[in-house]
Order: C-alpha cells, then structure tokens, then sequence
C-alpha cells in the first residue's frame, strides 16, 4: 500500500490547491502513480488562527471536495503540517491537529538553524505524551543547519519523513540516502502543492528500489502502516 504522508491538495485553504478542480486533477495524478492513501497537511501556524478555526476551515474545504471524489482516488486522510512554536506544548487542542486516526502529529522545523533550544522544545513536546511527532521533509533543514543540529533533533523519539522530489535530484537525493542509511527516515510525502510543485510518491519509491531493492519499499509500506495505525515509534522504525 502506498501512503502519501505529505500533501496540499485541499482547495482554497493554503498556498497548495487553489481550486475543487485542481485538487481533482492533483488526486488523479496520483491515482495514476499508484498512490492509495493521501494524507492531507495543510499549514497550521498557531500564531495566526485558533486550532478551532483551522479545523472548521479545513472540514469546509474537505466538505467542498467530497462531491466529486472518484472511486479510484486515493483514500483521503485528514491531518496538518504544523510549524514549530515553543507555545505548542501549551495547546490543549494540539492532538486534534494530528493525522487522522493517529495521534502522530507532522512537524514542520523553521528554516533557521535548529538551536538547543528548538531541540529542547521538541523534546519536551514528545516528553509531554500529547502526540508523537513525525518530523516533515528533514532533507531540507540541511540547507539551514548542520548535520550534527538534525542528527541531535533525530535522535529524540520522532520519527522522519522525506520529500519524493528530492530523490529525483542528484545533490539531495545522496542526502536522502544519508538520512535512510542513518535511520532517520521511516516514511515518503509528495509534498503536492501543484502540477509542478511536488511529484507522487512512486516517483520516489522507483529511485529507492533501484539503491536499495523491493525490500526497502516494503519496510517503508510497513512503517506507513503501522503509523497510520498508531503504533509507537520503537514499532515503526524497521
């Protein structure tokens, strides 16, 4: 089963989707990829709206989609790419922002050097027992930050998620096979935005097989699996 863990497909809800249409054009791009399961993760920035108003906003724009879903499209998944605050730890709602059906919550870090105290605020977010995070695109904080500052956030009790695109460049795609051989990786996202701003998952999992083979796929499948159905992070790192 293919599990898409990164997406902005919803329409009209943040800088993904812009339309019903283009969503539907974006989920049979990915039906046509092999794509099964698609968790959608529109940005939450809790410093500009309440977890309140995003829900209702984004069961609005879910509601606005619904109609016109094919049987062969990918099962949707509701869930929420969260960027990082100190102030998380303090919402009481923070698990209703998690992926649906899980309490795994998708963390996105801020494009900055990650400080001891963005790690330590982490730290205390896992130590908490709200959610379990599951940290977004770690590939790119290496544009921002030193391999020792990620390899400190990724030896929390989190789990890691890589964009598929960045495995069809050559420069990211060897820091991806860094990051996987280091452990740090357990699932795949699209990162859909538009046509021409992220690529399906099975764009990724052919690069994979090619380094790795079918086995790697398989494990990375598992994990998907086994997130989605909640189980700790020691049972879904393979």
């Amino acid at each position: 089963m293919t599990i898409d863990f990164h997406s902005h497909i919803l329409p009209c809800l943040d800088d993904g989707s812009s339309s019903v249409e283009e969503s539907l054009h974006l989920l049979d791009i990915m039906a046509q990829n092999g794509t099964d399961v698609v968790v959608c993760t529109p940005h939450f920035y809790c410093h500009e709206i309440s977890i309140s108003s995003f829900l209702s906003a984004r069961q609005n724009s879910y509601e606005q989609l619904k109609p016109y879903l094919k049987p062969e499209h990918p099962k949707i998944l509701l869930g929420s790419e969260v960027l990082y605050s100190s102030k998380l730890n303090q919402l009481d709602d923070l698990k209703k922002l998690c992926i649906q059906g899980t309490n795994y919550l998708l963390l996105e870090m801020p494009y900055l050097r990650l400080s001891g105290q963005m790690i330590d605020a982490v730290s205390d977010l896992v130590d908490c027992g709200k959610v379990k995070v599951l940290i977004a695109h770690i590939e790119r904080y290496l544009n921002f930050t030193d391999y020792s500052d990620l390899e400190e956030l990724m030896s929390l009790d989190v789990l890691g998620q890589l964009n598929a695109n960045s495995f069809l460049d050559r420069k990211t795609k060897r820091i991806c096979f860094k990051l996987m051989n280091q452990g740090f990786v357990q699932v795949i996202g699209s990162d859909m935005h538009h046509e021409n701003r992220g690529v399906p998952v099975n764009k990724a999992y052919t690069v994979i097989e090619k380094k790795y083979g079918s086995d790697k796929i398989s494990r990375i499948e598992e994990s998907g699996k086994r997130l989605l159905n909640d189980m700790e992070t020691y049972e879904v790192i393979l």
